[in-house]
């Protein structure tokens, strides 16, 4: 699957529409244009934000590496469980070409995950949760280790009036596949949502992750974006550009995605 087509797939994915939600007095609400509907793009779970109600994004990650590319296209769902609960899934079809001639594609690995938020301090929110990825890919084609990995996390958000400041740390344990030196690894993370209009919001974000592959080295990228909701905030576009902060980081990575909130 090339990068063009992708594009193509994700502009569908998110053409459907969905009813507004309806709040307890009986009034219309818009989601799409809460605080805590406006996310980052590579720590969009490792976030404490807990969705008003839902979120569906079809979405793009292309990456361009010193020896090929890769290009991932799926969905992102999160949902409210209940005040103070959100849970989520996200995989995808991901397509790989390594030089010298190297070229797999198929299903990814999927990412489950569940985050609990205490009640709120002021304007500001704390976060806890925990991600498990199911080794659903294949490991024979590259797509996956075949090991299950487990990660937990912590975030802090604060809603000043001009923008939205965020923090997150976790650590996450990465299964032991057989002829590969695996590595726990640390994370941690950051980033700036300054929200210009109602529904356009610029999105700053620092991330950084210790190897997780003996002598892989660490992850670091900056990503710069924005995300733009509809005019009636039921549904909107994200995208973004990341460049490295480490060698090992992708050379840059391009991420999309088309989504609507309920």
């Amino acid at each position: 699957m090339r990068f063009g087509s992708m594009v193509v797939a994700v502009a569908l994915l998110g053409a459907p529409g969905v009813a507004l939600a309806q709040d307890p007095g009986g009034g219309v609400r818009t989601p799409g244009f809460e605080r805590d509907a406006r996310r980052l793009f590579q720590r969009f779970v490792e976030d404490a934000a807990i969705m008003p109600g839902g979120w569906i994004e079809g979405r793009l990650a292309y990456a361009s590496l010193p020896n090929g590319e890769t290009a991932l296209l799926g969905p992102l769902v999160a949902f409210r469980l209940a005040p103070n609960l959100e849970a989520g899934l996200r995989f995808g079809f991901i397509d790989i070409e390594r030089d010298p001639g190297v070229n797999e594609s198929g299903f990814s690995d999927v990412d489950l995950y569940l985050k609990y938020r205490p009640s709120r301090l002021g304007r500001q929110r704390l976060a806890f949760g925990a991600l498990v990825k199911a080794a659903t890919a294949d490991e024979q084609d590259g797509l996956g280790t075949g090991e299950t990995d487990v990660e937990i996390f912590g975030a802090y958000r604060a809603n000043l009036q001009a923008v939205t400041l965020v923090l997150n740390a976790g650590v996450r344990l990465n299964g032991d596949p057989p002829g590969v030196d695996s590595e726990d690894s640390i994370l941690f993370g950051g980033g700036v949502l300054l929200p210009a209009t109602q529904r356009l919001t610029f999105i700053l974000e620092g991330s950084w992750e210790s190897e997780r592959v003996d002598g892989a080295g660490d992850d670091g990228r900056l990503t710069t974006g924005f995300q733009l909701m509809g005019r009636n905030g039921r549904g909107g576009f994200r995208a973004a550009v990341a460049l490295p902060l480490t060698d090992p980081a992708p050379e840059y990575e391009v991420l999309a995605g088309a989504l609507f909130t309920y």
